[in-house]
């Protein structure tokens, strides 16, 4: 389950149809919210990006690494405890993906795909 739910956020962040051996080599770990809403991935560059399945959004946090959901907050440890190349003002931070803190950004890739559907969609009604 966390295969697919993974699947689906780096599809929406890069954009490109992906399936689980696609994802393979493309992040160091993953955690999702119990609900599965909300994903955050850790790259290979120390990024940890949390997408939003439900809205198609993300943001990045480079201070730290993710270890896990407590319903929507994402709590992280600071990149004091790693050698991080951006490093966190604390050990241990949370981040509350409902309040109005986050900067998120609309998922880039998604709006090219859904430009794609609409375009063939026109093109069949014509």
């Amino acid at each position: 389950m966390l295969t697919e739910i993974v699947t689906r956020a780096l599809s929406q962040l890069t954009g490109n149809a992906l399936n689980g051996d696609g994802i393979k080599g493309q992040f160091q770990y993953a955690y999702a919210s119990d609900d599965g809403q909300y994903v955050a991935i850790l790259t290979h560059d120390m990024t940890t990006y949390v997408v939003d399945l439900s809205t198609q959004r993300y943001f990045a946090e480079c201070g730290g690494s993710p270890r896990g959901f407590a319903g929507h907050v994402l709590e992280m440890e600071g990149a004091t405890a790693r050698s991080h190349p951006w490093p966190a003002a604390q050990d241990l931070f949370d981040l509350d993906m409902d309040a109005d803190e986050l900067s998120w950004r609309q998922c880039p890739g998604l709006r090219h795909m859904s430009t794609r559907a609409h375009r063939s969609v026109e093109s069949r009604a014509a």
